[in-house]
């Protein structure tokens, strides 16, 4: 370690050797002086070199700020080198340590001792710098913060934005902010904080603009003086008083221009002007020269009064207020208001004091204002004066615009337009309609009051009637207008064309006629109005041939009637008529009367057009739709108007909706819906019924024809007669009278509705002698409600009996046949006691029915009569059914036709033959019995 030191003394030794032998000293006397607000730090030293070698050290923490060589001459008179370093921070911030050394070519000298200029961070207390300091925008500047000993460094912040610090020493910090935009007008804040404090210490910087005012002019007002103005340039966005703009014109101060007053005056005219604008950031020259006669700006009149006013014309006078103008030649301009109306008028003359002012209107109030120059050299127009107001005098109004509108054949209104302000010539208090013909002498007057705008009239057939209107003021009547009945009517039957808006107006065009030596008359008026229509018209010259109705005077979606009428002598003659629509519109209704009628599986639709009113557009068509749950489909497009029905065919038996919907050239409209259920047609089910009832019929009809004349034939055909039967045996026997001794019978009571009797336990006997006593003396009453007593006789075969018997008993059978569906309840029976039957019981035993006891199966039984002492006779074969479960203690009434609860035929049938009986209504027919 001692012989490191030792070598660093020699080689330090032997650098001051060499140095000595160079011959270069170091700088001798450096002595530093600082310029806080200018940031500069100026350096003055003796030597005899002239490239020096500088270090600016921050002494506390010896960071190098600037390291350079620079070559600086010796002041001549005083010998000392000087040289002026600018500091990119405040000087303040921190201290400031410099050392110089000279340099020639080869060598350099020692560095002289470190000279310092101490900062602010060393006292115990907190600062800002620079303070309230005054930038260009664009301009790049360092601010630092010195805390004292007790606080902890947070932030610096510039405005809002939060900056990152450099530290400078052990308590200053530094910040730099490059091209710094324009503050506002309190400047900008800088605030430094620490941990503890929001607010440690701040400044303010105000960044802004040099002068920027431009176009310097000068100008006289009373011929003398000088007045000079111009224009503000940009704000310098400076605020302070210290930093406010200042002006000098001439050399002299303008106390009267400000940031917002940018004009000064000087009492006398000088043909060359300079104005100098400085504020702490920089300065601007402004100049101008002229002639006195060439700027000057003239004061505004006073005094201004209507000497003299007129309906048409007025006298207009005033006064100077500087005696120079009454031999300055001149212009004035006067200016007219009067309601919508304006004019500009120019009067020029020596000194002008006073002008006539011509064509005025009568009954009208003006205002004016009046403003004068020079008229040689002319520079500007001078002041205006304060508008001064005239009325002038009323006259005789204008003459109307009179029109004559017949509604019809014999009834018509004269209608005229109002007239304006300007044609009025004073407020009107009312008209005088008169109307004249070739027939009456003199003229029917009929005063009208101010608000009416027509009069009806009555014609004459036999002549024309002239109608004169005459508006009336206090001044006087008007020139009468004069209207002639116009050869036509409301209704009249000219082909009316189609006419076709353009952009919301009528185009019109037509061709010339020679009768119209007054020229034509347009007239349009909404189509199918009654009463007081709101016609309007316009008269045109004879050489136009075409016109258009603009559409400030028509409405949208409303049919007018325009018509084109030559004007002659006499009455107006219509030329050519329209009807059409500015603009169409979708009509504002739907079609009406939608209906329907089924036919089949046909419907018809039919209905009306919608109102004119409502049509808004000429109907080109109607539209058929079928409307279903999302959306509609299109079935036809009537392109007709005309047509105003339509047949929807081959509809199946469903629920239907249709709409109808109308169109213009605009569109559709909302559409007319109608609602259907397909049912059957009962008109047709009926003709489908009775026509072939009715051919079956008929068929019948001719078939009866047809088998009555042929009955005969028919009979022979399909009906022929049986013959006889023929029997085997000996017949040789005359024939006797067959003595049939009738058995017992009974009483019966036919019943309609059966109904048991469960109460009666079955039939009782009646004595004999009784029944016959009664039967003997009874008459059947054909009269009686009650049921017919029937005799029943019942068939005995004996002994004694013979083959007649057997048959009478079989015809006696087959007349009973009849009577099987009756229901028979027997009043009473009496055994006989004398008659014989077949059977071992005896007398007559009929069945009885239990009440109570079901049906039993039912049982044949074959009765078999044999008779020894008989060797040919009818042996009649019976098969009964068994009616009640004590069949077996009554065998000798099985199956007998007496019994209660027989259904069977008196002669029952045979399973193996059926035969018919020969009575029927068909062989009636054929035997022609009726």
């Amino acid at each position: 370690m001692q012989g490191w030191v030792t070598l660093a003394l020699l080689l330090s030794l032997g650098v001051k050797r060499s140095l000595a032998q160079n011959g270069l000293g170091e700088p001798r006397g450096l002595t530093l002086n600082p310029d806080l607000p200018a940031q500069t730090l100026s350096l003055a030293w003796q030597s005899d070199s002239t490239l020096f070698d500088l270090e600016i050290f921050h002494t506390e923490f010896m960071n190098v700020v600037l390291n350079a060589t620079v070559e600086v001459q010796a002041d001549p008179v005083t010998g000392l080198h000087s040289w002026t370093w600018h500091s990119p921070l405040p000087l303040e911030c921190t201290s400031h340590s410099v050392r110089i050394r000279a340099r020639n070519q080869q060598s350099v000298s020692q560095w002289s001792p470190l000279q310092t200029i101490p900062g602010w961070d060393i006292p115990e207390k907190s600062y800002m710098f620079p303070e309230d300091k005054m930038i260009p925008v664009g301009s790049n500047m360092t601010f630092c913060c010195i805390v004292n000993e007790k606080e902890d460094f947070k932030e610096i912040k510039y405005g809002r934005q939060e900056m990152k610090a450099t530290r400078l020493s052990r308590r200053s910090y530094a910040i730099t902010v490059t091209n710094q935009p324009a503050s506002d007008n309190t400047g900008t804040n800088v605030i430094c904080s620490s941990q503890k404090f929001q607010m440690l210490t701040g400044t303010v910087v105000f960044v802004g603009y040099p002068p920027g005012d431009e176009g310097l002019v000068c100008e006289t007002r009373d011929l003398a003086s000088a007045e000079c103005s111009w224009k503000k340039g940009r704000d310098t966005h400076l605020r302070i008083k210290q930093s406010l703009t200042n002006y000098t014109l001439n050399g002299r101060d303008c106390l009267e221009a400000n940031e917002r007053k940018t004009w000064c005056s000087s009492k006398m005219w000088e043909e060359n002007w300079t104005l100098e604008a400085r504020n702490p950031l920089g300065t601007v020259q402004l100049t101008d020269s002229a002639q006195l006669t060439d700027r000057v700006h003239l004061l505004a009149p006073v005094n201004v009064a209507a000497v003299k006013v007129e309906a048409w014309s007025a006298t207009l006078q005033w006064s100077w207020s500087v005696a120079a103008y009454k031999k300055l030649e001149m212009v004035c301009q006067l200016r007219l208001f009067a309601h919508e109306l304006s004019s500009t008028r120019n009067y020029d003359g020596p000194g002008l004091s006073s002008v006539v002012l011509e064509g005025l209107w009568p009954d009208v109030d003006y205002t004016v204002t009046l403003r004068c120059g020079s008229k040689h050299s002319f520079w500007k127009w001078g002041d205006e004066s304060a508008p001064y107001r005239i009325h002038t005098k009323m006259d005789r109004p204008d003459a109307l615009d009179v029109w004559m509108w017949m509604d019809s054949s014999n009834t018509g209104h004269v209608f005229w337009k109002p007239l304006s302000v300007r044609k009025s010539h004073g407020a009107l208090n009312g008209y005088e309609v008169s109307q004249s013909s070739a027939e009456e002498d003199g003229r029917n007057t009929v005063s009208l009051p101010p608000g009416n705008f027509s009069y009806p009239i009555l014609l004459n057939n036999s002549s024309d009637v002239t109608v004169a209107v005459a508006a009336r003021n206090p001044a006087g009547l008007s020139q009468p207008s004069t209207v002639t009945t116009p050869a036509y009517r409301a209704d009249s039957q000219l082909s009316v064309s189609e006419l076709l808006g353009t952009n919301g107006s009528f185009v019109l065009s037509w061709e010339p006629n020679v009768s119209a030596s007054s020229g034509y008359v347009v007239e349009w008026f909404p189509t199918g109005c009654t009463g007081l229509c709101p016609i309007d018209w316009k008269k045109l010259p004879e050489s136009d041939r075409s016109f258009t109705v603009n559409s400030d005077s028509l409405v949208a979606g409303v049919r007018y009637t325009v018509s084109v009428y030559s004007l002659y002598t006499s009455a107006p003659t219509l030329l050519q008529r329209w009807q059409g629509y500015s603009q169409e519109m979708i009509p504002s209704q739907s079609v009406s009367e939608l209906s329907l009628n089924q036919t089949g599986s046909d419907v018809l639709l039919s209905w009306k057009a919608t109102e004119m009113k409502q049509q808004r557009g000429f109907i080109r068509g109607y539209t058929i739709y079928l409307a279903s749950a999302a959306h509609l489909d299109l079935i036809a497009n009537i392109t007709d108007p005309a047509v105003q029905s339509y047949r929807v065919k081959g509809l199946t038996l469903s629920s239907y909706k249709f709409v109808v919907k109308a169109y213009t050239s605009a569109g559709e409209d909302a559409g007319a819906t109608v609602a259907i259920k397909m049912e059957m047609d009962t008109d047709m089910l009926f003709v489908g019924i009775l026509v072939p009832l009715g051919i079956m019929f008929c068929c019948i009809i001719l078939f009866s024809i047809f088998f009555y004349k042929k009955r005969e034939w028919v009979k022979k055909a399909f009906y022929p007669e049986i013959p006889g039967p023929k029997v085997s045996g000996d017949w040789s026997s005359p024939r006797g009278p067959l003595d049939v001794k009738p058995s017992p019978h009974s009483l019966v009571h036919i019943v309609k509705n059966p109904e048991w009797d469960f109460t009666k336990e079955g039939l009782f006997p009646v004595p004999e002698e009784e029944e016959e006593s009664e039967n003997d003396n009874m008459e059947v009453d054909t009269d009686s409600d009650e049921p017919a007593l029937l005799r029943y006789y019942n068939q005995v075969v004996g002994d004694g009996s013979h083959s007649n018997q057997v048959s009478d008993s079989s015809a006696s059978s087959t007349a009973s046949m009849g009577s099987t569906q009756t229901e028979i309840t027997y009043a009473g029976i009496q055994s006989p006691s004398s008659s014989q039957g077949a059977y071992s019981g005896g007398g007559y035993r009929p069945q009885m029915q239990s009440v109570t006891g079901p049906a039993e199966p039912q049982i044949e039984f074959e009765a078999d009569f044999q008779d020894d002492g008989l060797n040919a006779g009818y042996k009649p074969q019976c098969s009964w059914q068994l009616d009640s479960p004590e069949a077996e203690n009554f065998s000798g009434s099985l199956g007998s036709p007496t019994s209660v609860t027989s259904s069977q035929f008196l002669i029952p049938e045979s399973s193996e033959e059926k035969p018919q009986p020969s009575n029927t209504w068909f062989h009636n027919f054929l035997s022609g019995k009726s």
